[in-house]
């Protein structure tokens, strides 16, 4: 999943990825919908076809340069989507507290629900039945190091990824939290999992714990010593680390990955792909209308659909 964080992690990408969705091409779309310094969205478009989320073509009348999202970038469609299911419970903006997300397939017209599978047409997720299992040859990936997290919270107006980038919204952040999954609890074991430096660790620990995402655990009190868990806000991100996860083996793991998650009922290895919790369909974003519902009225509003 560090293969995954490096590339994804931070909190313009996300964003950038997000306006993807809603149909953004163009570098001036990019620069319009979210005030971005043009220096920070030429370095995340190149990093991003660089990667292979995104192709580069030249519009209709050949004048202008696009940027297209690929295969592999239509397949982040199902992070940014439980993404948004989690923020919307537990960090919702003040446009989300007014209006709501919901999903509809193109050709049947019928509302999707959005959920963790293990595999396409398969079961559901269950955090409970989940075991890991690492291969030989388990190489650590070195952390972007050009980067750092932002000290400004981005402001935006799409009620879908919006106040989550700034509390995931760094490379570190999100490591930290997948690492709770594998329980390191202390300071010391989370740090020797990772091999951040101790002050990154330090300030990325006590801003979880300020958001939320984990608590602090008295273990000793002479000297005071503190363990680090998920509290249920933590724990509900384990859908989007499993669909993250997926993505990473699908696409940045091509020898095969690292460490495979397995169903322990089934002995199945799990895929992790966001589909429709009733049919069982993987969520393809060029099959997905998506309306924004007003919570309090009940009206809908129509937004661009997802980029083909």
């Amino acid at each position: 999943m560090a293969r995954a964080f490096a590339i994804t992690g931070d909190a313009w990408t996300q964003l950038i990825l997000r306006e993807a969705f809603y149909g953004a091409r163009r570098f001036s779309t990019w620069r319009e919908r979210l005030g971005i310094p043009r220096s920070v969205l030429t370095d995340r478009l190149a990093r991003l076809v660089s990667a292979g989320l995104f192709e580069q073509r030249l519009g209709r009348r050949g004048e202008r340069r696009e940027y297209r999202l690929t295969g592999m970038g239509l397949d982040m469609f199902g992070v940014a989507v439980m993404q948004g299911q989690w923020e919307r419970r537990w960090a919702r903006s003040s446009l989300q507290d007014r209006y709501a997300l919901t999903f509809f397939d193109r050709d049947s017209g019928e509302r999707l629900t959005p959920a963790v599978f293990d595999h396409a047409f398969g079961h559901r997720v269950d955090a409970r039945r989940v075991r890991w299992v690492a291969h030989a040859g388990l190489v650590a990936v070195p952390p972007p190091t050009s980067r750092r997290r932002r000290a400004v919270p981005i402001e935006t107006d799409r009620p879908i990824i919006d106040r989550s980038t700034d509390i995931m919204g760094d490379y570190w952040s999100w490591a930290v939290l997948s690492a709770a999954f594998f329980r390191p609890r202390r300071f010391h074991a989370i740090h020797t999992a990772l091999g951040v430096a101790t002050n990154i660790l330090a300030d990325r620990l006590q801003r979880l714990v300020l958001q939320g995402l984990l608590r602090k655990h008295r273990y000793q009190t002479s000297p005071a010593r503190h363990e680090y868990r998920l509290t249920e806000a933590g724990r509900e991100l384990f859908p989007i680390t499993i669909a993250m996860h997926g993505w990473a083996v699908r696409w940045l793991c091509p020898e095969g990955p690292p460490l495979d998650l397995v169903d322990t009922v089934s002995g199945r290895v799990i895929e992790g792909m966001v589909c429709d919790l009733r049919s069982g369909r993987p969520l393809d974003p060029r099959r997905v209308r998506w309306e924004v519902e007003a919570v309090p009225v009940g009206s809908a509003t129509f937004l661009p659909p997802p980029a083909p």
